[in-house]
């Protein structure tokens, strides 16, 4: 009995090593363009200096989502820039864990940019439950931070078990027209606003909850302070106007500004015109370049004056 249990031990083992070695080769044949992937992982550089690192939800991943959106932001901000940010609500937990490996992979920055929802703050399923693990490749390195932060073992047994499936082999980004047209103005209406709020707070906003996420975040405060590095939190703008979770979410933000130092710009309202907008909440491509040019690269350079002593 022993030698057999012996004998399917060294079975598995073996078959695993082999599938693993086979999930690493065929990720190595993998795009590493950010318009050609979700993946954060297979985009991370190694070893490099972008002058920003953003973190957000699909509000900020539509920046890099087309390489016509990537390089107009590069080229407003005259700067560099890696975004970490994540489609489908992608939350507070997940954007942790990629800051964590970007600096553990001899990454640095200039500056950390968190385009801040609200919603993330009040919802469990955009950071314990989120599908990012099928977006990545099988990183045992991955895989360990996933065990250690104890995350929940059913989206950790899904990070495993779907690298072996053909959505992987052949994985390719969510599908997502290239929006250039404006929002038609029947659309922007109080009863889609409203619908549109249900569905990003469809459990209200339950106070253990923010509390929860709001502590994840000052991993994120804690991580760039060890690292140096300035934290600036963005608002980003929307139609939807302040979202029910926004005074709570100010009130704490503004305290940590006071406490820790974070820069904080609340530029929710700041876009009014329908325009800028493909729907209630994302930005079409004029409204990104706008956004960019007019209030991100000044408060950029602004806080890149004091921190050299030149007048803002």
């Amino acid at each position: 009995m022993v030698k057999l249990l012996t004998k399917c031990a060294l079975f598995f083992a073996i078959n695993a090593m082999l599938a693993t070695l086979v999930l690493y080769a065929h990720s190595a044949t993998l795009t590493d363009k950010p318009w050609e992937t979700d993946s954060v992982l297979l985009t991370m550089p190694q070893g490099e200096h972008p002058n920003l690192v953003f973190l957000g939800t699909s509000h900020t991943y539509l920046f890099s989502r087309f390489k016509e959106h990537h390089e107009m932001v590069e080229a407003t901000l005259n700067r560099s820039m890696f975004n970490m940010a994540l489609p489908q609500g992608g939350g507070i937990t997940p954007a942790r864990f990629y800051l964590e490996t970007f600096w553990e992979s001899g990454n640095t920055t200039d500056q950390v940019i968190y385009f801040l929802d609200p919603f993330v703050l009040y919802s469990a399923g955009a950071n314990d439950n989120h599908k990012f693990v099928y977006f990545e490749p099988l990183r045992l390195s991955f895989l360990a931070k996933l065990v250690r932060n104890g995350y929940s073992y059913r989206r950790i047994i899904t990070y495993v078990r779907s690298k072996f499936g053909a959505p992987w082999l052949f994985q390719k980004p969510e599908p997502l027209y290239h929006h250039i047209a404006p929002v038609p103005e029947r659309f922007v209406t109080e009863a889609r606003k409203n619908h549109r709020l249900d569905t990003l707070y469809p459990d209200g906003l339950p106070a253990d909850v923010f509390a929860t996420y709001t502590a994840e975040f000052e991993r994120i405060v804690d991580l760039c302070e060890v690292h140096d590095t300035p934290l600036m939190v963005v608002i980003p703008p929307t139609l939807l106007g302040h979202e029910p979770g926004h005074a709570s979410m100010m009130t704490w933000l503004e305290s940590l500004k006071e406490e820790r130092g974070i820069a904080l710009f609340d530029w929710v309202d700041v876009m009014p015109d329908r325009t800028k907008f493909y729907n209630l909440d994302h930005m079409n491509l004029g409204g990104i370049e706008t956004f960019m040019k007019e209030w991100l690269r000044p408060a950029l350079d602004g806080v890149t004056n004091r921190r050299s002593g030149i007048p803002a």
